[in-house]
């Protein structure tokens, strides 16, 4: 059995252009600052918090989207027709 080690220090690390660079600094804030500008910690929101933020924005969930069975079924006949 052959065994290779390869230092990680002797391979050369790829240079970023500075437009990628700022990209990716703005992609990835520092974690405080971002707890920072939402208001919140490492231990989430006190329920103070949670509770005036649920008053002022409402309850986290997407509204259901109905849609009226009759006019979806209508909607298959529409087209082209030979």
């Amino acid at each position: 059995m052959v065994m290779i080690t390869v230092r990680t220090d002797e391979i050369p690390k790829p240079k970023l252009s500075s437009t990628l660079t700022a990209h990716l600094e703005l992609k990835m804030p520092p974690l405080l600052e971002v707890e920072k500008h939402l208001g919140s910690s490492p231990e989430g929101l006190s329920q103070t918090a949670a509770t005036r933020r649920l008053t002022q924005y409402g309850p986290n969930e997407i509204a259901e989207k109905r849609t009226n069975t009759l006019l979806k079924l209508l909607s298959y006949f529409r087209g082209a027709h030979p």
